[in-house]
């Protein structure tokens, strides 16, 4: 299954590649929660594909007025362009991210940066790849890590205690990050390129598919109050491996 998938992604990554001037920016609510109308077309390019590859299936879909709930059955769940600042901004680091959830547990994960070409993938039980090479999280401590964080920037609220947060992360750890895309972010943590993430507030389509890579890559993921991530919900997130993620907890309590 994850196979085909992936060659429906592919060819979603190609309508970003060719994407125009003409970006058909439009705003969903605030002047930073912006959509395009290839974040439009690339899910209603999703939509149709994957009901011809899983007929009878179910959707959650960030854009438009597509279900926000987490369906029983086969139900994708879809971010068709999740960096979509990034996107406008011409600053080269978006996602298409693609999960499949059956009875609510994920069992496919997609997610693809269609500016370098690279695919993350894994299905259940069977590992994590990026373009056909197994990755693995990595198992430093704190101190030897690279520490990724978003800043939910559509919820200023959270902003005191995620800078606050970073500033902690930046003093404990090699260096902090903020790439502004988190399928991407939370991929990075499953091939080691970094070795910790989190944000105050993640969406289920900007974490589902990335959370069965990360796990399938023996990466560690709940939220910042410990809890089971549900991937039907909007929850906070933090992922990271074995040997950081107390000592991040350790930081975030004091």
């Amino acid at each position: 299954m994850v196979e085909k998938i992936i060659e429906i992604v592919k060819s979603a990554c190609k309508i970003i590649q060719n994407a125009d001037d003409d970006l058909g920016i439009k705003d969903k609510g605030s002047n930073v929660n912006l959509v395009t109308k290839y974040d439009e077309m690339v899910q209603s390019f999703l939509f149709s594909e994957l009901s011809v590859l899983t007929p009878g299936c179910s959707f959650l879909g960030e854009e438009g007025e597509s279900n926000k709930t987490l369906q029983d059955g086969l139900c994708y769940i879809i971010d068709p362009i999740d960096g979509t600042t990034n996107f406008i901004k011409g600053f080269r680091h978006s996602a298409v991210s693609v999960a499949l959830a059956k009875d609510k547990e994920l069992i496919c994960g997609v997610v693809a940066n269609p500016f370098t070409n690279e695919i993350f993938y894994a299905e259940r039980g069977c590992g994590a790849f990026l373009n056909g090479k197994k990755i693995h999280a990595s198992d430093c401590t704190l101190e030897n890590s690279l520490v990724m964080f978003g800043t939910s920037p559509y919820e200023h609220e959270f902003s005191e205690k995620t800078f606050e947060l970073a500033r902690k992360a930046f003093l404990n750890s090699i260096e902090v990050r903020r790439s502004g895309c988190a399928a991407l972010d939370i991929c990075y943590v499953a091939s080691g390129r970094a070795d910790l993430y989190y944000e105050m507030i993640l969406r289920p389509w900007d974490f589902a598919a990335g959370t069965l890579i990360l796990r399938e890559a023996g990466g560690i993921c709940c939220t910042l109050e410990k809890e089971d991530i549900n991937p039907g919900k909007v929850s906070s997130y933090l992922c990271a491996n074995k040997n950081n993620i107390n000592e991040f907890f350790k930081l975030l309590e004091n």
